[in-house]
Formats: C-alpha cells, structure tokens, sequence
C-alpha cells in the first residue's frame, strides 16, 4: 500500500540499507561467534533479531546517535538468542571489527538489482540514506549496488542520524530535489517513517518479514521490489 498522499510518481526513491536492500547474513555473524569460541545458530540469531530491532529504535530515538544503536542491536540480539549479559559483552567489540571489515548486513535480494534497473528506466532517480558505520560506499559497491545511486549519505560521515530529518535534508539537497516529490523506504517505523516525515517526504515500510502486519496504518511493503513495481505504475 502506497501512501494516500502519493498520488503521482516520484521523481526518486531513497532507500534504507540494511533489512531494506542488504540483509544480515547469519551464517556469517553464526562463524563471527563461532571463531570467538561462542557457538549459536544462525536460525537462532534470525528469530531474536525482530526484537534486537526494537532496542535499536529505543536507543537511536533517545539519544539520535546510531552508533550506541548498533551496539545496542547487537547486545539485545545475543541476549535475546540465550547468550547471559557477561557473556555477550565482551563480544562487541570483536563482533564489531569484524562488522567493519564487511557489514553483516550484506545479502542483497535476487530480485533488487532488476527492480532498480526499472525504477530508472521509469526515470525514478536514486539514492541512499543509511544509518550506518563509515563504510557504506565501499559496502555498496562491493555488493554490486552502488552504480544504481546517485547519492549515498552514511550517517558515521555526515554526523546526523535518522530520524533527525536533517539527514533526509542533505539528500534532497545533492539531488536538487523537493522533498514532496521523494519517497523513502527502509524497515524501522519509528526511525524511517518518522524522519521522512519530518523532512517532508513520503515515507514507506519495507516489511520483509511481515512483522508489521498488525498495524494497518502503515504503508508498507514486502520488498524494494514490491515498492517500484507500485510506483512505476503511478501517473507521472
């Protein structure tokens, strides 16, 4: 469901990163732990990440910086996959090098690239607002994305972090573009939605696990995919 305030296409889509166009690998975070002599399943690390999510939005909302928010994801999600606070510590900051070294958030749906390949053919413009650790760019490219974007702001770079709309602001900006005219999609209601609104943007949900489907009130969709399939098909 596209929002009702979108009754044209847009002239771009800025998209989120992680759990919007890369997801997190967990057979790699699964070896990570297994290399630090703490074995847990990559299944197992799939089913707390939901609520690893939800510290990670608690944290960036009340402090604005993602930085204690990536910690905070990562804590909550050992804690929530049976790993006792003493023993999860000592692990970020090791778990966090190996992060840095190429981001756990790193598959990329089979079907993205095409979709982005059609939302510019369908002459949507875009680009990349991240709350992400300084290596975006490098990330992109090594996946194979970032030939698609014309912009890509990391927050690590820019010091300002969703949901400051500020971030939002600078992209618009490098584009030359109105920020009525744009849409934004990433997975965090409270971090995404809530700061493309503040900027003045059409906001969307990319809910890849469904985890929202309770909430009705929210635009949302399954995948970028998805998403540009409903917007090339808005009138210009």
């Amino acid at each position: 469901m596209l929002p009702s305030s979108l009754t044209v296409r847009p002239l771009a889509l800025l998209l989120d990163a992680g759990d919007t166009m890369l997801f997190m690998d967990y057979e790699a975070l699964s070896q990570a732990l297994s290399s630090l002599s703490v074995p847990v399943s990559p299944e197992r690390l799939e089913r707390s990440m939901f609520v690893a999510k939800s510290a990670y939005q608690t944290v960036v909302r009340e402090k604005a910086q993602h930085e204690s928010g990536w910690f905070a994801l990562v804590r909550s999600l050992l804690l929530e996959a049976g790993l006792a606070r003493a023993q999860a510590e000592p692990l970020l900051v090791p778990l966090r090098k190996q992060h840095d070294d190429f981001y756990f958030w790193r598959k990329v749906p089979s079907e993205l690239p095409e979709a982005l390949r059609r939302a510019r053919e369908a002459g949507i413009r875009l680009g990349v607002v991240s709350n992400s650790e300084g290596r975006l760019v490098s990330v992109l490219q090594r996946v194979g994305l970032a030939s698609h974007m014309e912009v890509m702001i990391d927050s690590q770079l820019e010091g300002v972090s969703k949901p400051d709309p500020e971030i939002f602001a600078r992209a618009l900006f490098r584009m030359h573009l109105p920020s009525d005219r744009a849409v934004y999609a990433g997975d965090l209601p409270e971090i995404d939605l809530v700061g493309a609104a503040a900027a003045g943007m059409h906001g969307v949900l990319i809910d890849a696990f469904d985890h929202y489907r309770a909430r009705p009130d929210l635009p949302r969709f399954a995948s970028v995919a998805e998403l540009v399939d409903a917007l090339v098909r808005l009138p210009r």
